[in-house]
């Protein structure tokens, strides 16, 4: 997963280092789009494709895809966008050859049309110009699909923001390695299919360091070691679960399955005295232990049963269904201070982090902390909207200021490990990984309490807190995906997250 900056300096590489003309990489990646226009439509003889290119090199790029069209039989208009004049470089080149293919620039008008999308490349920034916004606008109204070169026109490259209009594309042919920004709301939704196609760089010549990562099954896979014959439950590690409240029992209730179902051994949910009951009642494979309470929450007091307990867990989840009253924050302090275990925060274990923001700072042990966008910008003092508007910046700040590893919730959830840095020092340099499962019928009530749990569960089993949340968001979204193939996305709910771990996980054996 790179950058656009960094997209840019492995140009400049490939050219001043390697030897490999410019024209050279426009000419590999305009047939790769080609290639690809092969392979999902077929034969395209005597069909209709419309090229809508810029005058900058992702336009190249549109030029040498239109004239492999052209010699493949296609019927090829295009529309460059902007004054030809201006077209220069490696892309005036390319732009020439069509001349003897009787290939001139044409209105943006050719409905009907199979569309290619060459407007703007991975330097683009704000808001299309009119010009271009025009023929996005006319592209997505079009009922032909659109394939889109590189990065859909009008999706910022490195933050996925939607300044003006973009393309919404059916897929995009992306060259050399995805960009950041296809992996973040709301640039996700205009990619369609992420075809990723290589355009001839010398990899092991450029030494390429990402400066972030997209977690896949292939990347995941040495996570949890095999079960051997002898093993036994205290092989898997035991989870103590402190949440509930009255009224939210469900919550440490569907952390509590989910690690279960995560393969952790042993699982405790410690919950308040009169909510206690009601977690039992609905977990046969997990135990309980009641405490002390004050008006349906957890007691300041409460703080050394939970710590008492904790002496026996590899993991301690914080915060699922807790509640916001000022013992229970109280008592959240206290807990995590006196933790040795690698602790997760979540919901009202987040909230009592924001209240009481060096509590972490005081402890040695792992913190892993997932948020959503609000509680992320109560953490940061901003608001939700700032922290979507740069997710990136947002999980890599809060990693360095608590020390943390974070696991920001939403489309394309991010893991930053903020570990080994310091608020404003070597933030950029954390690593960083972005999530490739998940979809939207998991915003629903619950379904960050199944993340919780399965986080909870891999870290009790001896996985670092980075790895284990890189594996956790993953296998959490699929189980989505899972769930939404069966129920929908409308109609999903949290528990069904969690009914669809054992085949998410079971997946990954099977690969493995």
């Amino acid at each position: 997963m790179v950058t656009a900056s960094l997209m840019r300096a492995l140009d400049a590489r490939a050219i001043g280092e390697c030897g490999i003309p410019g024209a050279v990489l426009m000419e590999n990646a305009g047939r790769a789009v080609f290639e690809h226009l092969l392979e999902r439509f077929g034969p395209v003889r005597d069909r209709r494709f419309h090229v809508l290119a810029g005058t900058g090199n992702n336009g190249g790029d549109g030029f040498v895809a239109a004239r492999y069209l052209r010699l493949a039989g296609a019927r090829v208009s295009l529309a460059v966008v902007g004054e030809a004049e201006r077209i220069s470089g490696d892309a005036a080149t390319h732009y020439r050859l069509l001349t003897p293919l009787g290939l001139r620039s044409e209105p943006v008008a050719a409905a009907g049309s199979i569309k290619v999308d060459a407007l703007l490349g991975t330097g683009a920034t704000g808001p299309p110009r009119p010009e271009v916004a025009h023929a996005i606008r006319w592209m997505n109204a079009d009922t032909q699909p659109t394939i889109s070169v590189d990065i859909p026109s009008g999706v910022m490259a490195d933050t996925g923001a939607t300044p003006g209009d973009a393309v919404r594309a059916v897929a995009t042919v992306t060259l050399g390695y995805p960009k950041v920004g296809m992996l973040l709301a709301p640039g996700s939704s205009c990619c369609g299919e992420i075809v990723v196609r290589d355009i001839g760089f010398p990899w092991d010549a450029l030494d390429v360091e990402a400066p972030c990562t997209w977690i896949v099954a292939e990347s995941i896979l040495a996570g949890l070691r095999p079960r051997r014959r002898d093993d036994h439950k205290g092989a898997f590690g035991h989870v103590l679960i402190v949440g509930g409240s009255l009224g939210m029992s469900g919550a440490p209730v569907l952390a509590a399955r989910a690690a279960l179902r995560s393969g952790v051994g042993l699982v405790t949910v410690a919950a308040p005295d009169r909510t206690q009951a009601a977690v039992a009642s609905r977990l046969d494979e997990a135990m309980t232990l009641a405490l002390p309470e004050e008006v349906g929450g957890l007691a300041e007091c409460a703080a050394d049963a939970a710590l008492s307990a904790a002496r026996r867990a590899g993991s301690v989840c914080v915060g699922p269904g807790l509640g916001a009253s000022d013992a229970a924050r109280r008592a959240v302090g206290r807990i995590v201070r006196g933790l040795e275990a690698p602790v997760v925060l979540d919901a009202d274990g987040l909230n009592a982090l924001a209240d009481e923001p060096d509590m972490l700072r005081v402890r040695s042990g792992d913190a892993v902390l997932t948020p959503h966008p609000g509680e992320a910008g109560r953490l940061l003092g901003c608001s939700a909207a700032d922290v979507q508007a740069d997710r990136l910046g947002a999980a890599r700040e809060l990693a360095a200021r608590f020390g943390a590893v974070v696991a920001l919730k939403g489309a394309g959830t991010l893991v930053c490990d903020g570990r080994a840095t310091t608020e404003g020092v070597g933030a950029k340099a954390a690593p960083l990984a972005i999530n490739s499962t998940g979809n939207p019928g998991m915003a629903t009530g619950g379904s960050g309490d199944v993340l919780t749990g399965v986080i909870g569960a891999l870290i009790a089993q001896g996985l670092d807190a980075f790895d284990a949340a890189c594996l956790g968001v993953f296998v959490h979204g699929r189980a989505g995906d899972l769930a939404a193939a069966r129920r929908g996305q409308v109609s999903m709910v949290a528990g069904d997250i969690v009914d669809a771990l054992p085949e998410a996980i079971r997946e990954l054996e099977v690969e493995g």
